[in-house]
């Protein structure tokens, strides 16, 4: 109650410009937020947080000293259960923040040779070998990486294709490439919390994951049905055709929105609406 009390006493009549900017900003911050937590089950637990400070306002307006007592002590803990609750979700708001373009600027521009690793995706889809290659742009996976088995190789299609070969110690997890190099093997990704992808395999939502929390192209081919998924900034096209593969990893790489809205157009078109 206090904040919208507070309102009155801004000063409306000076500075416009600030006041302007300032609420643009709040608005932006407020947007951001609700488009990265309305898949997953943040979302909820924000929508009970906010019951509960309603709640806390309307015991104090109407004099429930009790209830008001309860949840005036309560509401502090909220701020740290938000905090832990949702790392997942706050991981993926900063993540959605340092895709802003005017960002980028400051990155160092991720090069890739695309030949092998379409080579050895085409080749692990023919034989329905499971893979899951990650390509690293501008946001860092150091994190993950450092858990994994470390590498430091040249990228070539036999060396992808040796990794993920059924009896290789190196199947299971995923492959990080960054700047042209393979910088680790079986990494574990995290796993999406999306409540509209529940059915897929573990490997499937391991990409969708790290896509939702970074704006790296992760490459998965299915150990079933030998089809090639892409993921990325927390979608999936799918499936992917061969031939389609390295335009459209080219055109993700360069930012180009348009490659990724055309390649789900298609998808939907075959599966009647559904990507994956």
């Amino acid at each position: 109650m206090d904040f919208f009390r507070g309102l009155y006493i801004i000063p409306w009549s000076k500075n416009y410009i600030s006041i302007s900017l300032d609420v643009l900003i709040v608005a932006f911050l407020i947007y951001k937020t609700y488009t990265t937590l309305r898949r997953t089950r943040g979302i909820q637990l924000l929508f009970g947080v906010g019951i509960i400070w309603i709640s806390g306002s309307l015991a104090e307006y109407l004099g429930f000293e009790l209830l008001e007592w309860i949840l005036t002590n309560i509401r502090p803990a909220l701020v740290f259960a938000i905090i832990v609750l949702l790392q997942p979700e706050l991981r993926r708001l900063t993540g959605d923040l340092a895709r802003i373009r005017l960002l980028r600027l400051f990155f160092l521009k991720p090069t890739f040779d695309l030949d092998p690793i379409v080579e050895a995706v085409r080749a692990m889809s023919q034989e329905k070998i499971g893979s899951i290659i990650v390509l690293v742009k501008d946001i860092s996976l150091k994190d993950i990486s450092e858990n994994a088995v470390p590498m430091d190789s040249i990228v070539t299609s036999e060396i992808l294709q040796t990794i993920f070969f059924k009896n290789s110690p190196l199947h299971d997890g995923a492959v990080i490439i960054e700047q042209n190099r393979i910088v680790c093997a079986a990494s574990y990704l995290p796993m999406s919390s999306s409540v509209e992808i529940s059915t897929l395999g573990a490997r499937h939502r391991s990409a969708l994951g790290l896509s939702e929390e970074t704006d790296s192209i992760i490459i998965v081919t299915s150990e079933e049905t030998g089809d090639i998924t892409i993921c990325y900034e927390g979608e999936m096209i799918h499936p992917v055709k061969p031939l389609e593969l390295k335009a459209l990893v080219s055109g993700l790489m360069s930012g180009n929105k348009k490659v990724k809205d055309e390649s789900q157009r298609k998808a939907k078109d075959k599966d009647s609406g559904v990507i994956i």
